[in-house]
């Protein structure tokens, strides 16, 4: 069996930096034709959709009012990987399929837009431009919300757009980093406690811990000397001081297991 491709190092390879000059009457025709195409050989019907998904159909981005780009992650999508760095307990544990992530229409969805960013990536990075600049300046955007692809260095000139930008990263190759990106590194099973301190300070921000705190209880005040704040309360990153360990619940099949996430009393 063929291993999934880096799509980040295809799409590199292809012509990045990416242009997100918008497109103009005759290419959006087309765009949507493309569009209409890979949905229906995914199953759906011949007709075209967004790129991003909205607060209203994200509840995790719904917190914040945030939109997000939301692919099929790490290999999830058989024939690229999009997470090259996420380690086993991450894939395992990934949240991909929590929520409506269960249904197949979601993970259809997820996977023509990974297809779709593959074959044209040129014009889905322009697309992608159109759709945030229709959006009120200022709103939270979030590129990753399953996936780890240096947007930085695929599309920069996203960034000198009026908006929030922030993601999670479990990468420490990532850069360099523009002021309207926010960066939060994620810990994994592999991430000492005293690692934790150097992770929140590589890209200026914090770094995401997941703790086996239950839902409705409090999460730890601090950890390892460092204060923690509730990831789980929003979704905005750029929120947070920096500097802070970003506590998450485990969730999903990530309750009850060890390494990925830290055992609090």
């Amino acid at each position: 069996m063929t291993r999934p491709r880096n799509l980040e190092k295809h799409l590199l390879a292809g012509g990045a930096p990416y242009s997100v000059v918008p497109l103009s009457a005759v290419e959006r025709s087309e765009w949507r034709a493309t569009v209409g195409a890979y949905r229906a050989a995914v199953g759906f019907a011949d007709r075209p959709a967004p790129l991003m998904t909205s607060p209203a159909a994200n509840p995790k981005l719904g917190k914040s009012g945030s939109w997000g780009l939301s692919l099929l992650p790490a290999m999830e999508s058989v024939e690229w990987n999009t997470c090259y760095a996420s380690t086993r307990d991450c894939r395992r544990l990934c949240l991909n399929t929590a929520g409506r992530g269960q249904f197949s229409d979601v993970q259809r969805a997820r996977l023509w837009r990974v297809r779709l960013l593959a074959d044209h990536p040129g014009m889905f990075v322009r697309a992608l431009g159109d759709e945030i600049r229709r959006l009120p300046h200022g709103t939270p955007v979030r590129l990753n919300v399953l996936s780890d692809i240096a947007w930085e260095r695929v599309a920069p000139d996203l960034f000198d757009e009026p908006y929030g930008f922030y993601d999670y990263s479990k990468r420490t190759d990532r850069g360099p980093i523009p002021p309207s990106y926010h960066l939060t590194v994620s810990a994994t099973e592999h991430t000492d406690d005293d690692e934790l301190a150097p992770l929140a300070a590589m890209y200026g921000s914090s770094v995401a811990v997941v703790f086996s705190t239950r839902k409705g209880e409090a999460l730890p005040t601090s950890w390892k000397g460092l204060p923690v704040v509730d990831g789980d309360e929003y979704d905005d990153r750029r929120r947070d001081p920096v500097g802070v360990v970003v506590g998450l619940r485990a969730k999903g099949r990530a309750i009850g297991t060890v390494g990925f996430v830290r055992s609090v009393a």
